[in-house]
């Protein structure tokens, strides 16, 4: 009987550590849940201090490509390019990529243009370290409802040629 009182004891601790365990992933997941609902994507470019470069738009209007010079957060002050996806039809925005814009002379730059229908060309003059690529491909949905993919190319340039929006 004494082995049965063993066994009892090493099952009842085993279920400790199951349950410790389960709880303390539950709490990583809800804390990861939480993060990525409040801070991981940050606010789209009308509700933020942005000013818009550059836009281009899909042949259809179902997709407009919208580069805007930002500024975020408080102390120090985050400053850079970002590119994002805007689909008038739903009103949904997606952010593409960054480029963290630093005090250098002359200030680096990016612009954007279609390579072909599917792939967009970003061509920039920062160094790769400052160049975040948040999404490589997004997905949008044309007049009909129906998804299209567009991919993502970069290509470093010593010096180009920026052409700014202006209101």
């Amino acid at each position: 009987m004494r082995w049965w009182h063993k066994l009892c004891a090493a099952i009842r601790r085993l279920g400790m550590w199951l349950l410790a365990a389960a709880i303390t992933l539950a709490v990583l997941f809800s804390a990861v849940l939480v993060y990525k609902w409040t801070v991981y994507q940050p606010d789209p470019p009308p509700q933020a201090d942005c000013s818009g470069v550059q836009l281009i738009t899909s042949s259809d209007g179902a997709a407009e490509l919208h580069l805007q010079r930002c500024q975020r957060g408080g102390k120090p002050r985050w400053s850079g390019y970002e590119l994002w996806l805007f689909e008038p039809l739903r009103g949904d925005w997606q952010r593409i990529l960054t480029a963290a814009r630093r005090n250098q002379q002359p200030p680096p730059c990016l612009t954007i243009g279609w390579r072909n229908q599917s792939t967009i060309l970003v061509t920039h003059s920062h160094s790769r370290g400052d160049l975040a690529i948040a999404t490589n491909s997004v997905i949008y949905r044309d007049v009909n409802g129906q998804p299209h993919t567009l991919s993502i190319a970069t290509e470093r340039v010593e010096v180009c040629q920026l052409t700014e929006l202006h209101d």
